[in-house]
Formats: C-alpha cells, structure tokens, sequence
C-alpha cells in the first residue's frame, strides 16, 4: 500500500513494465510531441483512478523537488 495515496500499488516488476512502456512511448512520439503525450496520458489515468482528490495528491506527489534524490 502506498501510504500517501492509501491505495494498492504496483509491484516493481509491474512499475518497471509501465516504466519502459510510457519511456518507448515518449520516445515514439517524440520531442515536439512528448508534452502532449503525457498530458494525454495523464488525463486518461485519471478518469481511470475517477476521484478528483486522489488524482491531486497523485500530481502533487509527483511535482518534482529539487532536493529529491
């Protein structure tokens, strides 16, 4: 379980699969093109996930900290 999102996570080997799929994907669609494709993608996530509240702790979570790692 992902404690900030309080929901079933994938396993690694799963999160690695996703990984290297949306990588090839932004890879295909290109430079000009990568914004649009993962904007895309994200939208369709989150009207998979459905609950407006988690889909913002998710962009929240994912907002990159230039102190992180």
């Amino acid at each position: 379980m992902n404690a900030t999102m309080n929901r079933p996570t994938l396993t690694e080997a799963e999160r690695d699969d996703a990984y290297t799929r949306i990588c090839q994907a932004v890879t295909e669609a290109g430079a000009e093109r990568e914004s649009l494709f993962l904007a895309r993608l994200c939208l369709l996530l989150a009207e998979e996930v459905g609950d407006s509240a988690r889909v913002g702790a998710a962009i929240d979570a994912a907002r990159l900290d230039p102190g992180a790692r």
